[in-house]
């Protein structure tokens, strides 16, 4: 898909349609409790997160402190095809192990309004090609704007799981870019949301370009938020 097909622009105001889903579905994603291990969050920072399966991202929408867009699949800021196969066939098959029929049934509804609910929530569209530069592009007057960006870094090829494996350094870029254009180093909050005890815990953030001059590369650096996500759900929701 051509980069003009999706019509991005930074988010100013909530959609009228957003209003009558996030009322629904705050009923359903609620959290009993916000933990900051640290500092308060700032308006302005990157967000490092467990996307929790489908639940993680609704769930940050719903209860973080601060207005974050958040970085999807590119698949579903698209059109009714592009985002009905990327439901059925990568959502629900490979990363749910669901059957091709029930998979498609679901999709097949999910797909109609689902356009719908991603740019409520800020949907930035993700590419994990070349266009991976729209991304950061785009994130980047996000963060000129003044309001936060989350990312959900983990490898979920497999599925999605409790303790994370590979983190892709996508948001590592995001951050170095922002430090080459600004001069800041932005803080980055490990964040973590248990469905178990429905909590989020927003962890201490950590500086990438800190940990750059530290010596560390971009998958290093991935690797120690990935721990420190991790920690995140050793510390308050593992039994």
């Amino acid at each position: 898909m051509a980069d003009k097909e999706i019509k991005w622009k930074v988010p100013k105001k909530r959609q009228p349609v957003w209003w009558f889903f996030g009322k629904i579905f705050h009923l359903f994603y609620n959290v009993k409790e916000v933990v900051n291990v640290g500092e308060k969050l700032p308006k302005k920072c990157i967000i490092v997160s467990n996307h929790h399966n489908k639940r993680g991202p609704m769930v940050y929408e719903l209860n973080m402190p601060i207005k974050h867009a958040t970085w999807g699949a590119y698949q579903m800021l698209g059109n009714y095809k592009m985002r009905f196969k990327y439901l059925r066939d990568v959502l629900y098959i490979q990363k749910n192990g669901k059957k091709k029929f029930p998979a498609t049934l679901k999709a097949g509804f999910e797909a109609f309004f689902s356009i719908f609910i991603y740019r409520g929530m800020k949907i930035i569209p993700s590419f994990p090609d070349a266009r991976l530069r729209k991304t950061i592009q785009y994130s980047m007057e996000v963060l000129d704007s003044g309001m936060a960006v989350s990312v959900y870094p983990e490898d979920s090829n497999d599925g999605y799981f409790e303790e994370m494996g590979h983190f892709f350094p996508g948001f590592v870029m995001l951050a170095q870019q922002y430090y080459k254009k600004t001069g800041e180093d932005l803080p980055v909050y490990p964040v973590y949301y248990g469905q178990n005890k429905k909590k989020i815990v927003i962890g201490t953030p950590l500086y990438v370009q800190q940990l750059a001059n530290e010596g560390k590369n971009r998958e290093e650096i991935a690797e120690v938020f990935r721990q420190a996500v991790n920690t995140l759900y050793y510390d308050h929701f593992k039994d």
